[in-house]
């Protein structure tokens, strides 16, 4: 069941919270719990060996300069800023001093802390994030996607205008948990307009081979809500080249950087993006400071590879920029449901029987597949035979998405129901490719 979307920043006893409870936290939490959710959906500050945060200006790369000031966005609440005039956008925040009541020996003090997650403009209107920034249609209502959040010396902020400001259409595609042995969390968000010629869509990492251990990353986002940091210096501890669904490095990032594009340093494409990592700040006498570890040590911070997201995307969408060479996307097949006290899909609900060859996969939900839709807490189920295969409550908040890949031929069965005992209805629309 979903718990509901937070606003506003992470306070110290959220930080304890999460930290007690070995989950990653942001400083917008939105906690999900689902049937198959990933340890930890949030991310938490830590710094690995030397702090290699750079300010946008300061940087020496200039692609890398260029993918913060074009291609990066803030996640934020309305609520977190001024816009009364649209020419010079304020912002509603405290000083990272006094969100996280940090020591004076710590950096960035003055920076503001609006931002709650962080992403990436991958398309003329898509915005690539973490699947927990962004977890239903009203979380994408309520979001607004900052461009040109940085520095441009010490103590001045580049100019943002109601012209850099974007809101969230519609979730594309999305994913939040463990699904055929991935850990997996994402969200391609459309946005209300198109943010091109104005500002530059960052290019894919072509392919799907694992980033070989040792790889230089950088991650480019709003640590802990504040102003874009360029943190060039992180690596690849772990490729989980068996699986592909994530792997894990040593990047200098803190809560906010959920949704952050990690680049590789060879071309600096997305190879990436910041899901959850370490524990976050640390108490010293009356304040608190960063939590540092060694470049070996520590738990090392999860990136979820790019890939997935996309191959998602494109099952469900066209893009000339993203999904040359994916074939086009199925028309869906739906039905509607009204359901009531189906015991989680387990009684009372609404089925519809899917033929399936072997190797072929079916997509099936009340979000994420074009033409579905929800109202209430809807939960499905997809049977062969008695024997469950596959089921997801939560996948868009309140609303469900699964895929499956069939590995015997035969005549499955979608059941539509309703969390617990509770009432809901939609439509459920699926692929089979």
């Amino acid at each position: 069941m979903r718990i509901p979307r937070t606003s506003g920043r992470r306070t110290l006893l959220g930080t304890l919270l999460c930290t007690l409870s070995l989950v990653a936290c942001g400083p917008a939490p939105e906690a999900e719990s689902t049937d198959n959710a990933p340890l930890g959906t949030e991310k938490q500050p830590v710094v690995y060996g030397t702090d290699n945060r750079t300010d946008v200006y300061a940087h020496a790369n200039a692609t890398l300069r260029a993918r913060a000031q074009q291609s990066t966005v803030a996640l934020m609440n309305p609520s977190d800023f001024n816009a009364t005039n649209p020419d010079d956008v304020t912002f509603n925040a405290s000083t990272l001093r006094s969100a996280y009541n940090l020591c004076t020996s710590e950096r960035f003090l003055d920076d503001l802390t609006p931002a709650f997650c962080s992403g990436t403009l991958i398309d003329d209107d898509l915005v690539l994030t973490a699947g927990h920034c962004i977890t239903s249609a009203s979380a994408c209502a309520s979001t607004r996607f900052v461009f040109n959040f940085y520095r441009t010396a010490a103590g001045s902020m580049q100019k943002v205008t109601t012209a850099d400001i974007f809101s969230c259409q519609a979730i594309v595609a999305r994913q939040q948990g463990t699904v055929g042995g991935r850990n997996l969390d994402f969200a391609v968000v459309r946005l209300d307009r198109p943010a091109t010629p104005r500002f530059t869509p960052a290019p894919i990492r072509a392919g799907n081979a694992a980033l070989p251990v040792g790889t230089n990353v950088t991650v480019i986002g709003s640590g802990s809500g504040i102003p874009f940091k360029i943190d060039s210096g992180g690596s690849v501890r772990d490729a989980r080249a068996g699986t592909l669904d994530y792997f894990v490095g040593t990047t200098d990032t803190f809560g906010g950087n959920s949704g952050s594009g990690v680049y590789e340093n060879n071309g600096y494409t997305v190879a990436g993006i910041l899901v959850r990592g370490e524990t976050d700040y640390k108490s010293n006498g009356s304040c608190n400071v960063v939590n540092t570890c060694t470049e070996t040590g520590c738990r090392g911070e999860d990136i979820t590879y790019v890939r997935p997201a996309i191959d998602e995307y494109c099952g469900v969408a066209t893009s000339t920029r993203l999904c040359a060479g994916y074939p086009p996307p199925p028309t869906p097949v739906t039905f509607t449901f009204t359901a009531t006290n189906t015991n989680s899909a387990n009684q009372n609900t609404v089925n519809r029987n899917v033929t399936l060859a072997a190797g072929q996969t079916l997509k099936f939900g009340t979000c994420t597949v074009p033409g579905a839709s929800g109202t209430g807490d809807s939960y499905l189920r997809l049977y062969n035979g008695t024997t469950q295969v596959a089921s997801n409550d939560d996948a868009c908040g309140t609303l469900s998405y699964a895929s499956f890949k069939a590995t015997t031929a035969g005549t499955y069965q979608i059941r539509a129901g309703c969390y617990s005992s509770g009432s809901c209805s939609g439509t459920v629309a699926y692929t089979v490719q």
